[in-house]
């Protein structure tokens, strides 16, 4: 365990991880860690991507952006049920579905691949477009519109490993040169 300071012990709730390093988080067989794992989907480093629900004294921390997308999906569904909400015509609703979909995309893209980090709240909001896209694709009941809605979902997801891999790829190869370059210290 990372020893911890006083004040740091007054601060904190008894529940939270103290946890510096994936080190600490790759123990096995902890049933608490992979029920966290199991509903925020980050490591305790990352919790800053999670809301945060204290329910009797514990913490209970959900992914910020996957609880829009719920929240969304849900509210969407039991209002157009509800409401009884034509989509006529449903090529419209199926591209204004697609364009809120592609709000978490496009937020989600530039904080993997640039500096830009969100915060909790564009996370949240984000996901709740994106619900609510979900909800009008399904609510459409049209097995290829949401064929289509998934296809060009995961192409964005690959799209974006395949940059991460060449930029990784590439920086490899640069420290390899460096290590290459580097003279080699010589005993007589």
């Amino acid at each position: 365990m990372i020893p911890v300071s006083s004040e740091d012990e007054a601060a904190r709730q008894s529940d939270e991880l103290l946890v510096d390093s994936m080190d600490e988080f790759e123990r096995t067989g902890d049933f608490r860690e992979g029920m966290h794992m199991l509903l925020s989907h980050h490591p305790p480093s990352m919790y800053g991507h999670c809301l945060r629900v204290s329910i009797m004294g514990r913490s209970l921390y959900l992914c910020g952006r996957c609880s829009g997308i719920y929240g969304g999906l849900g509210g969407g569904l039991l209002f157009l049920f509800i409401f009884q909400i034509q989509l006529i015509p449903e090529w419209f609703w199926f591209f204004v579905s697609v364009a809120l979909g592609y709000t978490t995309i496009i937020d989600w893209m530039s904080q993997r691949l640039t500096p830009r980090k969100t915060t909790n709240f564009t996370r949240a909001s984000t996901g709740f477009m994106s619900g609510l896209a979900l909800a009008m694709i399904f609510y459409l009941a049209n097995l290829v519109y949401m064929l289509v809605a998934l296809v060009s979902m995961s192409a964005s997801i690959g799209i974006v490993g395949l940059i991460e891999n060449r930029r990784r790829t590439a920086y490899y190869k640069e420290i390899q040169a460096e290590i290459d370059a580097t003279p080699e210290a010589t005993t007589s």
